[in-house]
């Protein structure tokens, strides 16, 4: 596959206000570059988490967070994705985001790091949104673990989930949080 220059890049972004409807103006230049057999490359300069670009920033994080979400399991820490498994499983998803772009992820630089960290902090969202959709502070553990687990999401990692959640020491750390947030509010 052909890497895009810049000057390329320049070009097919020129030609998005193309004539027609919304529906066939969205996403017309990626599907141009699709097209084209060529793929958007990222750039992370050192020492930044995200590229300078903000149209190869947009494009990393939406394409990791697509395959964040279908591939990548949820645990209850982070730490849990540094031992091997856990490794082998965000490589998966990084291999998955260098076949849609052009970033360079087989090299320790700051183009895997920066994937690392989208990866990283999508997972941290997941399980937000997770614990404000699904989890419920009035039921008890058991109602919670008799409940069907979320869509695309394992019966054992919902019972981690939960069982994190309901462990005095994290019931208490959320209560701090809670009575911060609304403090911060007020104080805005």
């Amino acid at each position: 596959m052909n890497v895009m220059t810049t000057s390329m890049l320049r070009s097919i972004l020129r030609c998005r206000a193309t004539k027609g409807s919304p529906q066939e103006k969205h996403g017309s230049w990626f599907r141009k570059v699709a097209k084209k057999g060529q793929k958007l490359p990222i750039e992370v300069a050192e020492g930044k988490k995200r590229p300078a670009v903000p149209l190869q920033a947009a494009k990393l994080a939406s394409e990791t967070s697509i395959f964040l979400r279908d591939q990548l399991p949820i645990y209850t820490s982070w730490k849990t994705y540094e031992n091997d498994a856990g490794k082998a499983q965000v490589q998966k998803v990084l291999d998955k985001v260098a076949t849609r772009l052009d970033v360079d992820i087989k090299n320790d630089g700051p183009s895997k790091a920066a994937c690392t960290d989208i990866v990283k902090r999508g997972v941290r969202q997941q399980r937000y949104h997770l614990k404000r959709k699904y989890y419920d502070e009035s039921l008890t553990k058991e109602q919670l673990l008799a409940m069907e687990p979320p869509p695309k999401m394992k019966k054992q990692e919902w019972v981690n989930l939960v069982e994190y959640w309901c462990e005095p020491k994290n019931q208490v750390f959320a209560l701090i949080n809670s009575f911060l947030t609304v403090k911060w509010n007020i104080c805005k």
